[in-house]
């Protein structure tokens, strides 16, 4: 029996592996096997042992395969924290986010989730993975309603709506690795009710307007976790969903999403095609903002592929349809992230791919600034193309110490996205590698790789 008391996680889990007689290799085996994932190593499970990295999307299967507590892994993972902080253990006396404990219910984790999107919330990186891993273990209300053998009604739909946005709200702080499983979890549950389940028409149909939402928020978190193939799936199965259930903004959302990833990852030409689709689907549909985020990705797609002219006309609409958003807009729940910071980002990011350092700087340090430490994956990727602009301008102490900060909130975000662009920043500084700024980045580099 492993004495847990006072143990970090690094500790923790070597210790237990070790009284059970597992090897690192056979402890990702037993995890590979109970959580129905095949991406687990033992390079990862050593990584967790040597406090590179914290096993926080795993907690659940370690709890399992480990035969621990959740409540033990979780305190465990809140002193490995103070740790590497340098700073004394916090109390859980009374702590509302220390949700591993005894008696958890369905009930109380919706309520908790709830509170993740109150205003009075101190949201954290930290709070958010805890909810995203109770989440996983507690059955969800689609399934219970099922098992119960009810028909379906309007009070299901209303519930399974505002999981999805409360998952929305998670995607916030929540790196695309540590979140995608818990979305898909969600997606087959809902779509389950949708097979199986008996509903009039107007809950179908309010229904299949909700796979399509969580096929789209299954594609941007599987997308951001860097499985581009089964992303492309979900947006694929998404559009047919909306489609069906005549949600025009939602599937051009989703081919939009799309797009996006394609421009990323695919021919960007292609890209721009299928985002030009998507505003022409939802021209007679969508409100200003709904239209605005769709020709942003329009924008994208043309910087991506070099077209500058095009590139500019489309940011000039983004802009003139942005500013006919009103207050009162009944627009879709998807895109309340969408104001004048991330428009400006946009194209800050449009016009550093440009090759136009000189109008990308201002436009992505005043989107920068509004961002609060609790948003690490939006600022780390900003900060990066704020680097590579600085790198065009030949700013090269400017644009290390950009990529400096970004590369240190990548170590708080598990984001294949933020993964990549870290990756690209430090190539754009190779040609600089003789000067004092980029050998302190390197070294800076050297000691993070294994925690991003």
């Amino acid at each position: 029996m492993v004495e847990v008391e006072g143990l970090a996680i690094e500790e923790l889990v070597k210790r237990s592996r070790q009284v059970k007689g597992l090897t690192q290799a056979s402890l990702a085996d037993r995890l590979a096997r109970v959580s129905g994932q095949a991406t687990i190593t033992r390079n990862e499970v050593s990584r967790w042992e040597r406090g590179k990295r914290l096993p926080l999307a795993w907690l659940p299967w370690l709890s399992i395969a480990l035969d621990l507590p959740l409540a033990v892994l979780d305190q465990a993972v809140v002193l490995s924290r103070a740790k590497r902080l340098g700073a004394a253990p916090p109390s859980t006396n009374g702590d509302r986010l220390t949700l591993f404990s005894d008696g958890w219910t369905r009930e109380s984790n919706e309520a908790m989730a709830a509170g993740l999107i109150a205003e009075s919330e101190a949201m954290s990186e930290e709070s958010a993975l805890r909810v995203a891993h109770e989440w996983l273990i507690v059955e969800s209300p689609q399934l219970h309603e099922i098992r119960a053998g009810r028909r379906i009604g309007h009070s299901l739909i209303d519930k399974i709506e505002t999981r999805v946005d409360h998952l929305r709200h998670l995607d916030d702080y929540v790196g695309g690795t540590d979140l995608h499983a818990l979305v898909s979890q969600e997606l087959e549950a809902t779509a389950t009710v949708a097979r199986e389940a008996a509903y009039s028409e107007d809950v179908g149909r309010r229904l299949l307007k909700t796979v399509g939402e969580l096929c789209q928020l299954a594609g941007w978190v599987t997308s951001d976790a860097g499985l581009y193939g089964r992303a492309r799936t979900y947006y694929i199965k998404g559009i047919q969903a909306a489609h069906v259930a005549g949600d025009e903004p939602t599937a051009a959302n989703l081919l939009s999403s799309l797009s996006y990833q394609m421009a990323n990852v695919g021919d960007p030409r292609e890209a721009a095609m299928m985002a030009r689709t998507a505003v022409k689907g939802a021209e007679r549909s969508s409100t200003p903002l709904t239209r605005a985020l769709l020709l942003e990705r329009v924008a994208w797609a043309h910087a991506k592929a070099g077209d500058s002219a095009i590139t500019e006309r489309a940011l000039g609409e983004v802009d003139q349809v942005f500013g006919l958003h009103r207050e009162g807009d009944e627009d879709p729940k998807w895109v309340y992230w969408l104001g004048r910071d991330e428009v400006d980002v946009m194209a800050g990011r449009c016009f550093t791919e440009l090759g136009r350092p000189l109008k990308a700087e201002p436009l992505l340090t005043q989107g920068i600034d509004t961002y609060d430490a609790t948003h690490a994956r939006e600022v780390s990727l900003y900060l990066s193309w704020l680097a590579d602009a600085y790198t065009q301008a030949r700013e090269i102490e400017q644009a290390t110490e950009a990529a400096s900060k970004s590369l240190r909130l990548a170590a708080k975000v598990n984001s294949a996205r933020v993964t990549d662009r870290i990756g690209i920043i430090r190539s754009r500084l190779r040609p600089f590698a003789d000067t004092a700024a980029v050998r302190r980045f390197e070294d800076l580099y050297q000691s993070t790789v294994d925690v991003i």
